[in-house]
């Protein structure tokens, strides 16, 4: 899979974007302990703040969560140590990666937004190969129309950078109110916001200390029942004021 997708197939011109990691999938802790124990592969100092680190920087892109744990790890930045500890944290995090499943929710949402024809898009700042991963594992790569990751552009989030790409795979630079974004950090929620996208927030266990709001609204799962009114009624009234 390569980093950003299209497929056409789809007839609707409205679509609706995800997060990966906290709202797609239930990643996030899967990280942190991939983090962590690369931290102390790499022979840094155990702490509790190195055991709670990433629920205050969750969101953050791979190369700034990476500088944040070395440094709670006391263990100079060398271009060296950098290199080994991509290294480690790839191998650590890709062994567990057969374990991470769909977030409560996410699989029946991806569902009925396919069979009402909505182009559905993933925007995540994780890497390629990883992505692909957990989607053909949880067999849900087929639901999306574009998925852009870490390589498909060079600002990662907070920038606005991933979500103006999706916006242009979908033909909707023009009229970003035809999409709607799902996000779970208060990085994604800027992000989307600075590409004029309205955007909803996903709470977790792990996001718990993150700002959100900037976000039109709050779930507490994907199988909110007032997700798919919500979607329905915040595009239609999208369309309609720019019909008027």
């Amino acid at each position: 899979m390569s980093g950003a997708e299209q497929n056409v197939s789809r007839q609707r011109r409205e679509a609706v974007l995800f997060d990966l990691d906290g709202v797609i999938a239930s990643s996030e802790e899967t990280k942190s302990e991939a983090h962590v124990q690369t931290v102390l592969t790499l022979s840094g100092t155990p702490s509790q703040k190195l055991k709670e680190l990433f629920w205050e920087i969750i969101g953050l892109s791979y190369e700034e969560t990476r500088d944040r744990f070395l440094e709670c790890g006391n263990i100079v930045a060398t271009p060296e140590i950098k290199e080994a500890y991509r290294s480690l944290y790839s191998s650590i995090y890709r062994s567990k990666l057969q374990d991470v499943g769909l977030s409560q929710g996410a699989g029946d949402l991806l569902q009925t937004l396919s069979d009402r024809r909505y182009r559905i898009g993933l925007v995540t700042s994780a890497h390629p190969e990883e992505v692909a991963t957990i989607l053909r594992r949880n067999q849900v790569e087929h639901f999306f129309d574009v998925i852009i990751t870490a390589d498909s552009v060079r600002n990662h989030k907070p920038a606005s950078d991933p979500y103006l790409k999706a916006l242009e795979l979908l033909g909707l630079q023009q009229t970003p109110d035809f999409a709607v974004v799902f996000e779970d950090t208060w990085a994604g929620v800027t992000a989307a916001k600075a590409a004029r996208l309205k955007v909803f927030a996903v709470r977790h266990h792990l996001n718990h200390g993150q700002n959100l709001d900037q976000a039109e609204r709050v779930f507490d799962s994907l199988a909110d029942d007032q997700i798919l009114p919500t979607i329905e009624a915040t595009l239609s009234q999208s369309l309609s004021y720019l019909s008027s």
